[in-house]
């Protein structure tokens, strides 16, 4: 049986790619699996980065947040922090 490999923290660049596919996801799922798919299959995410992205997708809305902090490196925390309240300005102002 194969031993879980913790995934290295998500870099600046990779955490713009997961917060892009996270705001395209609910217009359009079909698309965003496959940009996840072309962006796995040119290495852009490590294989246990790969399946941490995949739980990320599963969990709800307010689980998000959390998950990204956990799953960011120190220097992608700003951005996440950024990106998240562009997406809670948007929702509020959509509501």
């Amino acid at each position: 049986m194969k031993t879980p490999v913790a995934p290295k923290p998500l870099t600046p660049s990779q955490i713009k790619l997961v917060l892009e596919l996270l705001e395209l996801c609910p217009l359009a799922p079909k698309e965003t699996a496959a940009k996840f798919d072309r962006l796995t299959q040119v290495g852009a995410f490590s294989e246990a980065q790969q399946e941490a992205i995949e739980i990320l997708f599963a969990l709800d809305e307010e689980e998000i947040p959390d998950a990204l902090f956990e799953f960011a490196d120190d220097d992608a925390r700003d951005i996440v922090r950024d990106g998240l309240a562009h997406e809670a300005h948007l929702h509020f102002v959509a509501a």
